[in-house]
């Protein structure tokens, strides 16, 4: 995985997409020395929010189970912030 500076990406934008596009390569974006940002394939994208998707499917399961027991209820909303989701 390459990292680059934000001021470097303008300069080579076409290349670090192309590389994504083509081959897959994940590339992160520094900006003064902390990395805030990626440039990814869509493959990676696809896959990340099929994941997403299925945390959401288990985390609303959960959220149905505990609605049948007794006791405080909790939204998925309030599931998602506790897991770090929001």
């Amino acid at each position: 995985m390459n990292t680059i500076a934000i001021t470097q990406v303008r300069n080579d934008l076409y290349n670090i997409v192309n590389r994504a596009f083509c081959i897959n390569e994940r590339t992160i974006i520094a900006k003064k020395g902390k990395n805030v940002a990626a440039v990814i394939g869509m493959e990676d994208l696809d896959f990340l929010e099929n994941m997403e998707e299925a945390e959401d499917m288990v985390l609303a399961e959960m959220a149905d189970e505990a609605m049948k027991e007794s006791g405080e209820n909790i939204s998925l909303q309030e599931m998602k912030k506790h897991f770090g989701r929001c």
